[in-house]
């Protein structure tokens, strides 16, 4: 049998064809909400994904930081945060570093906000105006942080700190206001060593843990230069 000239069985084929364009466009366009989404540093975990029974356990830190005062303060954190495990947060700070680097780098006084104090921020804006009033800029990557210590962990008040020794391999280049590469080079890589202070409220509803303090922890001779700020400078 033919349609209009048309046979049959071709006439069935497009229309099976056009079902299922429809179908996959419907299944591949829509988003379940179960694809998983980069977490941010420092947020809690989803409300409801706390393993049954645990409601009153409260896990202590594990690792060994090598000074019984740090490992204390770390104690006193988990018990009065009970959302503190020091190992996730050595990951968290991992990336928050990262992320401020290149933050700093770019300009993004946005992101810089949402994880440096008040205080933090303010030098980092600074030297940020400094920059630009120049004409200067910067391009730094981090490769990898290779190192991510706890060196000192204190609970005073609802206060809590947690202090790092970062090590990570980044590549630096300054440019001036004639695109002319005055520090760095994209092809050296070099080892920053830094130091950063962490803090938040403990009884905050805010899980996120602010810098409150940066300095270098070795006078690098090349690379790229932090703001040295926060409550011991």
């Amino acid at each position: 049998m033919e349609a209009a000239g048309i046979p049959t069985d071709i006439i069935i084929y497009a229309v099976i064809a056009c079902v299922l364009v429809v179908w996959l466009g419907r299944v591949l366009g829509t988003r379940s909400g179960s694809e998983r989404q980069r977490p941010n540093p420092f947020t809690l975990p989803p409300a409801g994904t706390q393993t049954q029974g645990t409601e009153n356990v409260v896990k202590l830190p594990a690792p060994k930081t090598g000074s019984a005062g740090t490992d204390a303060g770390l104690v006193q954190i988990a018990l009065a945060d009970r959302s503190f495990d020091p190992n996730r947060f050595v990951e968290n700070a991992k990336e928050a570093f990262a992320i401020v680097v290149g933050a700093f780098a770019d300009g993004d006084r946005k992101t810089l906000q949402d994880l440096l104090s008040p205080e933090v921020y303010k030098s980092f804006d600074a030297a940020i105006k400094q920059r630009e009033a120049a004409g200067k800029k910067v391009v730094t990557e981090v490769h990898a942080v290779r190192m991510a210590d706890i060196i000192d962990a204190q609970l005073i008040g609802n206060k809590a700190s947690v202090t790092l020794r970062f090590k990570a391999d980044e590549t630096y280049v300054e440019t001036d206001k004639d695109g002319k590469t005055v520090a760095g080079h994209p092809d050296r890589v070099v080892t920053m060593t830094d130091v950063w202070v962490f803090a938040r409220d403990v009884k905050s509803n805010d899980p996120r843990w602010f810098v409150v303090e940066t300095r270098d922890d070795v006078k690098e001779t090349e690379g790229r230069k932090l703001p040295e700020s926060g409550i011991n400078v």
